[in-house]
């Protein structure tokens, strides 16, 4: 199956795939959002309880403290210190991939 037809310049992707794609990724979301929620109450209530790790047949929970992160300022250190970044600078390949988008 064809999935994308070119007309010149054009890409035209099938009707039927991208209907599908975007009821995928809509219901993604929606599942996501409903996942962030639990995790939400389940998280204040492991702290108003003072639960730091819960286990059931299916899930093992545990609390993860806050705490703070440190990291490197990139743009900075590359703009102010140029010889340095590209001393350190370390350069990984990325495989090739697609990115989806919802409209509306």
């Amino acid at each position: 199956m064809e999935l994308i037809k070119l007309y010149g310049e054009a890409a035209i992707l099938d009707g039927t795939t991208a209907k599908h794609i975007a009821e995928f990724e809509k219901m993604a979301k929606e599942i996501k959002a409903k996942e962030d929620e639990l995790k939400k109450e389940i998280l204040k209530e492991m702290e108003s309880k003072g639960i730091i790790k819960l286990d059931t047949d299916e899930l093992s929970i545990s609390y993860v403290a806050p705490t703070d992160r440190e990291t490197l300022d990139t743009k900075t250190l590359r703009e102010e210190l140029p010889d340095i970044y590209d001393t350190y600078v370390k350069i990984s390949p990325v495989k090739s991939s697609i990115r989806i988008k919802l409209k509306g």
